[in-house]
């Protein structure tokens, strides 16, 4: 064979390795960009999540102190109804926006042994409202560390 016909096997093959080693350089920049999209949502996720905990937990403190002023005074005053509505929603929309099970179930629990006791229902104690406050708060706070 002729150096010409080696010259023009020789530039194939180095055109052929050369767009070989572009296409491998750009899979792998695309799977670096991919992986750092993947670690930016995942941080993003979990700030929202810490965020809605703590949240969470000052909307408790926020609906247990509204029910217990409710529950101070004889006649409901309409003003006591609406901090207690309000307290409730905003404790609502922040209980389910939780992805940590535990810490939701918790906050449920306690809700519900906290309503009879504060509504003067018999069923209610206020030994259960405090356990269930006490697990509740407890419960949230290591979910918040979870997320650090």
């Amino acid at each position: 064979m002729s150096t010409a016909v080696w010259a023009f096997i020789g530039v194939v093959v180095g055109g052929l390795l050369t767009v070989a080693a572009q296409a491998t350089a750009e899979s792998l920049k695309a799977r670096a960009a991919e992986r750092a999209r993947q670690d930016q949502r995942a941080r993003a996720s979990r700030e929202f999540q810490r965020q809605t905990l703590i949240e969470l937990q000052a909307a408790m403190a926020e609906y247990r102190a509204a029910l217990d002023r409710d529950r101070g005074q004889i006649l409901p005053l309409r003003g006591t109804e609406a901090q207690v509505s309000a307290a409730r929603s905003r404790y609502q929309m922040l209980v389910h926006r939780v992805s940590s099970s535990p810490a939701r179930e918790a906050a449920l629990r306690w809700e519900e042994a906290a309503l009879p006791w504060f509504q003067r229902d018999d069923a209610g104690t206020a030994a259960a409202e405090a356990q269930a406050w006490e697990t509740a708060m407890r419960v949230t706070g290591e979910a918040v560390r979870a997320t650090d």
